[in-house]
């Protein structure tokens, strides 16, 4: 028979972190962090999750902060389209501090040049005003190989990807446009835990060097950990950082976000 004592212990533990991580929640600003696709194997058909965070405070500082993200995926047979969306705004004493929009659409076909081995086709679409980015629009295609494991209380998929793309960005400062193609390689990771304390924690990295420049460099990095609370909502930590190394003004090189996030998932 199983150790009730063990249960015990493992539902009290779960219910003091989902208790601390909803504190957490709704005591955190809100924040533009891009979700990650955490389903190991979509089910055939359309599956997705959303967020949304509002914030307030009222008195000796009036401040406003809204945060609402999503994905949406449609599987069919080797075929899998994934649209991903962000935007985050705020304002202290009537003054607009932050506004941010990400926008993403990927095609991935699976096994087209072998198994494991992924073609995909993506177009962005992106602006951030206190970056100085009024607009940031990107097409490109990467090649992607996948590894993955599955035992009886885990599963874990890696990917490796690697292609180019075309980037047309304008400064909202000067409005002038630069036109870069770039390298693009990334990583995913998703490792998901199914036993009595389930977790999926997912970590992607990308880097994104000018073709003719090296040192015109873009880095990202995502990070998130998550705890199911119902069969379609969770809890989790989210983290994200950004790199610029030639942005257009004098604004810093790196942006780092993180928040703690209740995500529906259908």
């Amino acid at each position: 028979m199983p150790n009730r004592s063990n249960h015990r212990n493992t539902v009290q533990r779960t219910q003091c972190l989902v208790a601390a991580l909803t504190y957490c929640c709704f005591s955190q600003p809100a924040q533009a962090i891009v979700p990650i696709n955490v389903l190991i194997t979509p089910p055939e058909g359309i599956s997705g999750e959303a967020g949304l965070s509002i914030n307030g405070q009222s008195g000796n500082k009036d401040e406003q902060e809204y945060s609402a993200n999503g994905l949406l995926r449609y599987k069919k047979s080797t075929d899998l389209y994934v649209l991903i969306g962000d935007y985050s705004y705020s304002e202290t004493n009537d003054i607009r501090d932050e506004d941010e929009l990400f926008l993403h659409g990927r095609w991935v076909r699976q096994d087209q040049f072998g198994k494991s081995i992924d073609s995909e086709l993506f177009v962005q679409y992106q602006y951030d005003d206190f970056a100085d980015i009024s607009g940031r629009s990107l097409i490109g295609a990467n090649v992607r190989w996948r590894n993955e494991v599955k035992n009886s209380n885990a599963e874990r998929q890696f990917i490796v990807g690697t292609g180019l793309f075309y980037e047309s960005e304008t400064s909202e400062q000067t409005s002038v446009t630069e036109d870069t193609i770039r390298a693009n390689v990334y990583t995913n990771l998703v490792y998901r835990h199914t036993g009595d304390f389930p977790y999926v924690v997912s970590a992607s990295t990308y880097i994104q060097p000018a073709v003719d420049d090296l040192s015109d460099l873009r880095m990202l990095g995502v990070g998130s950990i998550n705890f199911p609370i119902r069969p379609s909502l969770s809890i989790g930590f989210d983290i994200e950082v950004k790199h610029n190394s030639t942005p257009f003004s004098d604004v810093k090189k790196t942006d780092i976000d993180y928040g703690v996030t209740l995500v529906y998932t259908f």
